[in-house]
């Protein structure tokens, strides 16, 4: 009975350290695992997901489908954030605009004229787009960032382009302490902010940019170069766990996490190459 010999000889006991029995030893994350001891003889030490390891693809579909499931349970219809000051008349109290000049902005809009207030003042009464962006930061107790101060240094690519330019953000630097600085043009999304928080573990700093200078910035972020990145469409939550796994036991990630961003599912994987991928997923009803 070598193989049992070899199994007792190095069982879990008080001369073997916590460490030791957690790499001799690894427990898959899936809690419906049913492997139990066959686990020990698994040679696989990845794909990793959210830190724990899976050991069949049978595990890694139904963790898939509990990730899916969490960040599902968060969906709920978008309120709409409403502001305590509209923008106009802090422009107003500000001194930025004049009574006639909100009158009109509001005219034109009831007219149909396309625009937002603040982007119509620009176009038609010569209102400085800083001041628009100081009095929207306003509105979102956010501050407003610049492109001489902010948009130095190498190009961030830690989020996907497609969620960049489907979301309308845009982000500008990557501190030495590891916070990410995202510039949004007229409003915050902080359910986007938090997102990438949680899949790339780093601090988001949100605020917004001039609209000129946010267009400089999205222009220069088209240029950058990002890692791979696939797109998913599934009929159901559970088809796409299926695709979403399929691709985990492909690529075997040294670890990999996911979060919603509005109607999408983002998973980052990080390979024992150090290079990163990204699959955007989504549940689509087909005609």
């Amino acid at each position: 009975m070598p193989l049992l010999a070899n199994h007792l000889s190095v069982a879990p006991g008080p001369h073997i350290s916590a460490g030791k029995r957690a790499r001799t030893f690894p427990q898959c994350s899936n809690p419906r695992c049913a492997s139990g001891w066959l686990q020990l003889w698994r040679k696989r030490r990845v794909p990793v997901v959210e830190g724990g390891w899976l050991c069949s693809p049978e595990c890694t579909r139904a963790r898939m489908e509990d990730l899916l499931g969490r960040e599902q349970a968060g969906v709920g219809p978008v309120g709409t954030y409403r502001h305590r000051v509209p923008v106009g008349l802090v422009l107003l109290t500000r001194g930025w605009i004049k009574h006639e000049h909100l009158r009109d902005a509001l005219e034109a809009q009831r007219n149909g004229c396309g625009m937002r207030l603040g982007e119509w003042l620009v176009a038609n009464r010569g209102l400085d787009e800083t001041r628009l962006a100081h009095a929207l930061g306003l509105q979102w107790s956010c501050p407003v960032f610049s492109l001489d101060k902010h948009g130095g240094g190498p190009p961030v690519t830690s989020v996907p382009r497609l969620l960049s330019e489907g979301f309308g953000f845009v982000p500008l630097r990557r501190a030495a302490s590891g916070i990410i600085y995202l510039a949004f043009e007229d409003r915050i999304d902080h359910s986007l902010t938090l997102a990438i928080e949680r899949v790339t573990g780093m601090r988001v700093e949100s605020g917004l940019l001039p609209a000129s200078e946010f267009r400089a910035a999205q222009e220069r972020h088209r240029h950058c170069r990002f890692a791979r990145a696939r797109v998913i469409e599934a009929g159901s939550l559970s088809l796409l766990a299926e695709a979403f796994a399929k691709h985990i036991e492909k690529q075997k990630p040294t670890e990999s996490r996911m979060a919603r961003v509005r109607g999408l599912f983002w998973l980052r994987m990080w390979r024992a190459a150090g290079t990163e991928e990204d699959v955007i997923g989504s549940v689509v009803r087909f005609s």
